[in-house]
């Protein structure tokens, strides 16, 4: 048996397996007696387990803007835990020792590596790629057009997502930005219709489909209620009304991270065109 004070033969090493893979053997070491033991201070790995479940599998070491990560070392043993050549806008660690800590990433597109160190001074790391938003979708439209002997009505009713579809952003949120609308024809308005800043942030959800990670809450695109004398009678005429509302999304918590942001505006613009030209047929009477 390994006795109190012997001393690994090893000395300290660099876990070179790769992440969540089983750990090297460690060094062997002499007990007293001169007798062999297992290594006082072996070998180990650290694996990773996101918080998020979706998507795919949650050792996943691509991972969202604001994603948590639980870390643990294998076989569990204390470690100080640090962030490689930390600058301050890598992300954060809940704690610096230990056999477990989580890490929360940041909010620009990084290679984060971390490191665990052992009292004998072997080490293991473990890489992620920080990704950030790369654009704005609609998920599963509903049709919520309705016409009527004297108005008309077309639209649409859908969830926002996120981009790309291969990490999770449910720790982010949104809201809509400024914009002028461009219209012409019956769906002309003069002066242009301002979109205007919604003034709150909605959550994401942790559902991740192929559109993305689905807003929390729907949204309604939709051209509002025409009167149909707008339209001329008979035939087929064409309008156009464009809002391309810039889409802005961030951590969610941002200004309660000091130490995790760079810069002074956090979020990104997402444009995603609300609505697209309609053509409309309206029958004779």
């Amino acid at each position: 048996m390994c006795l109190f004070g012997c001393n690994s033969s090893s000395g300290g090493s660099t876990a070179s397996q790769g992440a969540n893979q089983p750990p090297q053997s460690g060094g062997t070491a002499s007990a007293s007696n001169g007798g062999p033991c297992v290594s006082c201070c072996p070998s180990f790995n650290i694996r990773s387990q996101t918080i998020a479940t979706q998507p795919g599998s949650r050792t996943r070491t691509n991972i969202g803007i604001g994603k948590e990560v639980d870390l643990s070392t294998d076989p569990s043993t204390s470690v100080t835990w640090s962030i490689d050549s930390d600058d301050g806008h890598k992300g954060t660690l809940s704690q610096s020792s230990g056999s477990t800590t989580r890490y929360t990433a940041c909010d620009r597109t990084k290679s984060v590596t971390i490191k665990g160190r052992n009292s004998c001074g072997n080490e293991a790391t473990i890489t992620f790629t920080v990704v950030e938003p790369s654009s704005g979708r609609f998920h599963t439209e509903t049709d919520i057009s309705q016409i009527t002997s004297t108005t008309i009505n077309v639209g649409f009713q859908a969830s926002p997502t996120m981009m790309p579809q291969n990490v999770s952003f449910y720790n982010c949120e949104m809201r809509e930005g400024v914009y002028t609308s461009t219209s012409s024809g019956p769906l002309a308005y003069r002066p242009e219709v301002q979109h205007r800043d919604t003034g709150s942030w909605v959550a994401f959800s942790s559902t991740v489909g192929s559109d993305g990670t689905v807003l929390s809450a729907p949204d309604t695109v939709s051209t509002n209620i025409q009167p149909l004398s707008r339209f001329p009678a008979g035939g087929t005429t064409d309008g156009r009304f464009l809002w391309p509302i810039p889409w802005r999304a961030q951590v969610r918590g941002w200004n309660e991270r000091p130490n995790c942001l760079r810069y002074p505006e956090p979020p990104y613009d997402l444009h995603c065109v609300e609505s697209q030209p309609e053509s409309i047929q309206r029958q004779s009477q």
